[in-house]
């Protein structure tokens, strides 16, 4: 995670800002270290780049610790920190046709004779915010996924934030994210290969961070945003039915919403800003 979004960073619990205890960082990158509440005795670890920031930290650890156990972890007090609370529920894996769907249409030419289209949620996203024809400092992407609306915003944001429920899928995104070798998916069975390579210089990708959280406690200081993406499901499921009214206290006053949901009813206090597909645009008014 970079240390730009630090500031911005609150307690899902309490609310308050953060003091920073780097174990693993570099100039600006912050690859593992903890978090600790300026008040009270939270604590929030940042893992592989990740800051893990969910409301209940136990019982999601329980819940993921499959995942984290997969995970590199360099200093002794983090392993002691997250591997000591895991569980081994194997629930949060991320399938593979779903990166193939979110990534497929990168297989350079000529290596899959029939590669996937874009997904239509990327595809939609791109075409609203080329008709926005804006330009923001900070966006966040509210059920991000395996990370692809993240690279779609960066083409109009400096910086973007996705935060999903499920650790496995903000794994994936943040290794798209930071990976500089080449990058590879599972090939379709009808080809004699067993990975194809996908282009990654074909995504923009500096700005992006990643982050765990609850979309109904995103932990976020109020109107450090001026975009975002709320999306309809992230990893876990449906979102909370809160996350609307919750996203909206950290967007600025001037900022845009962004909403996938179908059709476009009349919101008080806000002006309608366009439609692609399943995803309509609203500023104050």
């Amino acid at each position: 995670m970079h240390e730009a979004w630090l500031p911005q960073l609150r307690c899902p619990v309490t609310g308050r800002g953060y003091d920073l205890d780097p174990t693993r960082a570099t100039p600006g990158e912050i690859t593992e270290g903890f978090l600790v509440a300026r008040e009270g005795r939270e604590v929030r670890p940042i893992l592989a780049g990740v800051a893990l920031l969910p409301r209940d930290l136990p019982a999601h650890h329980k819940a993921h610790g499959e995942v984290y156990e997969r995970m590199p972890v360099a200093d002794s007090r983090m392993a002691r920190f997250v591997l000591g609370r895991n569980g081994h529920r194997l629930h949060d894996r991320v399938p593979f046709d779903e990166v193939i769907a979110r990534y497929g249409d990168l297989v350079p030419s000529g290596t899959w004779p029939d590669p996937p289209e874009p997904a239509p949620e990327d595809a939609q996203l791109a075409a609203l915010l080329a008709e926005l024809d804006g330009s923001w400092k900070r966006a966040l992407d509210v059920g991000c996924g395996v990370g692809r609306g993240v690279f779609v915003l960066l083409e109009h944001a400096e910086r973007v934030l996705g935060v999903d429920r499920s650790v496995a899928r903000v794994r994936r995104a943040r290794n798209v994210a930071v990976t500089r070798a080449d990058f590879y998916l599972p090939a379709p069975p009808d080809l004699d290969l067993k990975q194809v390579p996908i282009e990654l210089s074909r995504l923009a990708r500096r700005g992006a961070d990643f982050a765990v959280a609850d979309p109904d406690a995103l932990p976020l200081a109020d109107g450090c945003v001026d975009l975002i993406v709320l999306r309809r499901r992230d990893g876990a499921g449906v979102l909370p039915g809160p996350s609307l009214h919750r996203a909206l206290r950290v967007l600025a006053a001037d900022g845009l919403l962004v909403f996938e949901g179908e059709g476009d009813r009349p919101w008080p206090g806000w002006e309608h800003a366009g439609r692609v597909g399943r995803f309509g645009a609203w500023r104050r008014t």
